[in-house]
């Protein structure tokens, strides 16, 4: 994570890519750190989906969509202040 809080996009998709392959409870706390990035705007997700579509990774990216269609409430607020 560089000093601005932004994280990287492949850091990101490296737990993406956990997310997706995980089971139960597991897979809950990994979407808890990802929507937790994606709301307070800790990624740059125009720089994710670049990086998917040139990895070919439609699973990973169809697995972001989920994501995002349930968490898009917090999202239309503006995310969360710290």
């Amino acid at each position: 994570m560089d000093d601005a809080g932004v994280q990287e996009p492949e850091a990101f998709i490296a737990v993406l890519r956990r997310f997706h392959t995980a089971e139960g409870a597991q897979q809950g706390a990994l979407a808890d750190t990802l929507s937790e990035w994606i709301i307070r705007k800790r990624v740059d997700l125009a720089q994710v989906r670049l990086a998917l579509m040139d990895q070919r990774a439609e699973e990973l990216l169809g697995a972001l969509d989920a994501l995002l269609d349930l968490i898009e409430p917090y999202i239309e607020e503006g995310g969360v202040d710290e």
